[in-house]
């Protein structure tokens, strides 16, 4: 085994030491506040967010899938399955932007009959 010689002793001493005044150090600082980032306390409110989040959300991919139809529709040089894949995504993000906006709908009749 390695003997423990002064020079090791003495820099851990230091690191020790060291150590000691940082924690010191941190233990002066005044205190963190941290604020509610929900900005809400009522459960009913917070999920009624979180929903007309995920309803944003589900929207703008829809928008980004209705262009992507269309590009595709444009692009297809008169191909039939492409058309017919184009047609297809256009008509069923038409109908999901549909159920969107009914889901929306729903979402505020409901806030305002419970609140």
């Amino acid at each position: 085994m390695k003997k423990i010689t002064k020079k090791t002793i003495k820099l851990c001493s230091i690191f020790v030491s060291l150590f000691i005044i940082e924690i010191g150090y941190v233990k002066a600082q005044t205190p963190i506040n941290i604020t509610n980032p929900i900005s809400t306390s009522d459960f009913s409110k917070l999920v009624e967010n979180f929903l007309l989040w995920a309803l944003g959300v589900a929207g703008s991919l829809a928008l980004l899938m209705l262009i992507a139809g269309g590009i595709i529709y444009t692009t297809s040089s008169g191909d039939e399955q492409k058309v017919a894949t184009a047609k297809k995504m256009i008509t069923w993000t038409l109908l999901g932007l549909i159920l969107i906006l009914a889901s929306y709908s729903i979402i505020v009749v409901l806030d305002q009959i419970l609140t």
